[in-house]
């Protein structure tokens, strides 16, 4: 076992150095997830690589919190408890608790035990995922701080009850003074976690450290002496921004130059023989999607899976190739004729126009056969968005009991750790 999560680890590792290059994949152009089981699809987003393609990137559905010799009789979580009685401040007298640890993203170890054997049983090797971007948000018992952070701040009010001045704390946070932080639902007194890293891989551990408000050390004590889950006290969400790219593809445009040219002439009459750049585009995005060249003087087709048809891939497809289209006849149909303001005080910069005149092409207009053009584009990055869920499971003792340990009687528990 400690073999296989060494060979993950390293795999990532040597991966990560080599990625300079190569990106991931946009699943829609390369579909990895199809060649592993209903299990790993479950716990990991998966993505191809652009040059690669052995390389299979993943990203945790789920996470939770760091462990210390996961392959040991004795695990070693990354986590704390502890209940203290302050002498002094606003809960004197009260019994607070003390938490801190480490989530981790890739803490179930039993997934990613089964993702590295899936892949290498297809010869796959796996990597975690360049994020450019990421966003960590934490809910504290139904309350999401903002940063990151929570420092409550109480000040004393004096009631009357039964003719007896009874003093009650007033509390906000400090990040927003102005709205009233409820001691009886919310179960922070103070909460601090380091974001996570943008411009690095999805394999990365969060710290925190946290004290909670009077009246949450029973239920934590509870929690912790059957290994159950915090989903009411603690949980976290990662949004990963990861740059995808999309296959180099195909496409070709058959022209009929004299029909293509009566198309242009008909459409330059009708806007007085002066077109303006946005009449333009708009006589090319009407080009494209005739499927009839001896009709409107061009034929749009694409490659899609080794055959040649009229459908674009996707709409993103289909602005590639009007941009490549007009590129490609603008300067064959049209001249451009750049018409000058002439600037007046107070202008901050001189403006200029283009209007496009019918040109009289006659080396196309003889050619008494059609022409064929081929054209290769690509969509370029997009923006791919996944998350991570993050959750405290499986843990127990801690507080009087001392040292918190991994809830090893447990089968789901230890099937976390990659342990029978």
């Amino acid at each position: 076992m400690k073999k296989l999560l060494s060979a993950a680890a390293v795999a990532a590792l040597s991966f990560t150095a080599t990625q300079a290059l190569a990106a991931p994949m946009s699943p829609s152009a390369r579909p990895v997830s199809q060649h592993f089981s209903p299990q790993v699809q479950d716990a990991f987003t998966l993505l191809g690589d652009t040059d690669n393609l052995n390389l299979v990137y993943y990203v945790p559905r789920r996470g939770g919190v760091a462990v210390q010799s996961p392959s040991t009789p004795s695990p070693i979580p990354r986590f704390q408890a502890t209940a203290f009685v302050p002498t002094f401040g606003y809960f004197a007298g009260l019994e607070l608790a003390n938490l801190g640890g480490s989530f981790s993203t890739t803490s179930d170890l039993g997934a990613l035990n089964k993702l590295s054997q899936e892949a290498a049983a297809k010869g796959f090797q796996i990597a975690p995922a360049p994020a450019a971007r990421s966003t960590t948000q934490f809910l504290l018992s139904g309350y999401a701080p903002p940063n990151g952070r929570v420092e409550v701040d109480c000040q004393f009010e004096i009631i009357v009850v039964n003719g007896r001045d009874v003093r009650v704390p007033k509390c906000f946070t400090r990040i927003d003074p102005t709205q009233p932080y409820d001691l009886d639902t919310n179960v922070m007194y103070k909460f601090n976690t380091m974001p996570t890293l943008g411009g690095s891989v999805v394999a990365q551990d969060i710290a925190f450290q946290a004290t909670t408000l009077p009246g949450w050390t029973p239920q934590l004590r509870t929690l912790m002496a059957t290994g159950a889950q915090w989903d009411n006290i603690m949980t976290a969400q990662i949004d990963w921004d990861i740059k995808t790219h999309n296959l180099t593809r195909q496409a070709r445009f058959t022209v009929n130059w004299r029909s293509l040219f009566e198309q242009a002439s008909t459409f330059a009459a009708f806007h007085l023989r002066s077109c303006v750049d946005i009449e333009v585009r708009g006589f090319f995005e009407r080009l494209v999607t005739c499927s009839a060249e001896n009709t409107c003087g061009i034929r749009i087709e694409y490659l899609n899976n080794n055959v040649w048809g009229p459908t674009a891939p996707n709409d993103a497809n289909f602005i590639n190739v009007v941009n490549a289209v007009q590129n490609r006849l603008q300067d064959e149909l049209f001249n451009e004729v750049r018409r000058y303001t002439t600037p007046v005080n107070g202008q901050v910069s001189n403006q200029t126009n283009s209007i496009f005149t019918l040109r009289a092409n006659y080396e196309k207009l003889i050619l008494e056969r059609n022409e064929t053009i081929y054209l290769q584009y690509n969509p370029g990055p997009t923006d791919f968005q996944v998350k991570t869920n993050l959750n405290v499971t499986c843990l127990k003792d801690g507080f009087e009991m001392g040292r918190v340990n991994w809830n090893m009687e447990d089968a789901g528990c230890r099937a976390l750790l990659g342990q029978p």
